[in-house]
């Protein structure tokens, strides 16, 4: 009886400690959804329902900080219309911590918007929108939400908010461009904006790792609006 409730004992120690392993480097681990260059700048082109180009725009990696398990980078994002002529600057920050990638909603600010708002003050609050390092196809991830409010000597001028919702990890995909062939996880979801008027339309993204975006296409009622390419990457 006492080597039967010894052995029980061992299991038991070596169950929990496996447990505990695992859960371990679950929270290590982290997928990173940018180069972990400072310095690395990816490049893309933009297009309408035509395949008319638009515009192109830069993503640069500007800072990358690494502080025990978390890996934070900030992203320059620049901007250009379909003849080069400068839009706008901004910046983001996305994370890795405890196995989740996060990106800041602020993300999906236009700069050539915010740059017409330049001499007002402008408050803005926002989420990340996340995705797991174990996120795998039929997977449901949680919304992000962005609100700019813009004044002018104390008096409201507008308020614009976007919804990033029903995110679904739609399937899993290899993409080619001009930058070359990726394995992309798609993700699929609903973009709301409420202004002066609500616009509602689909999108879906095709996200690869150490490398982020790939390829995005937005769709209003089935029909393909835009969609924007990785075209160029380039690692200091």
């Amino acid at each position: 009886m006492l080597n039967i409730k010894i052995e029980i004992m061992k299991k038991l120690v070596f169950l929990l400690s496996s447990i505990f392993f695992v859960g371990f480097l679950s929270a290590q681990e982290c997928v990173f959804y940018y180069p972990k260059t400072q310095g690395a700048t990816l490049e893309y082109k933009s297009f309408d329902k035509k395949d008319k180009l638009t515009g192109r725009s830069t993503q640069k990696v500007k800072e990358i900080i690494e502080n025990g398990d978390v890996l934070k980078a900030t992203i320059e994002y620049q901007s250009f219309d379909a003849k080069g002529k400068e839009l706008g600057i901004n910046e983001y920050t996305v994370k890795c911590e405890n196995g989740i990638y996060s990106v800041d909603m602020r993300s999906f600010l236009d700069a050539q918007t915010m740059a017409s708002y330049k001499d007002m003050k402008i408050d803005i609050t926002s989420n990340s929108l996340e995705m797991p390092s174990e996120m795998k196809v039929g997977d449901q991830l949680k919304e992000g939400k962005l609100v700019v409010s813009i004044s002018s000597e104390g008096m409201p001028i507008m308020t614009m908010t976007t919804t990033i919702s029903d995110r679904k990890v739609d399937a899993r995909e290899s993409v080619t461009t001009e930058a070359g062939t990726f394995e992309c996880f798609k993700i699929t979801y609903t973009i709301t904006t409420k202004m002066m008027i609500g616009m509602r339309f689909e999108a879906a993204e095709w996200y690869a790792e150490g490398i982020g975006s790939v390829k995005t296409e937005s769709y209003s009622k089935g029909n393909k609006m835009s969609s924007t390419l990785l075209t160029g990457i380039k690692k200091q």
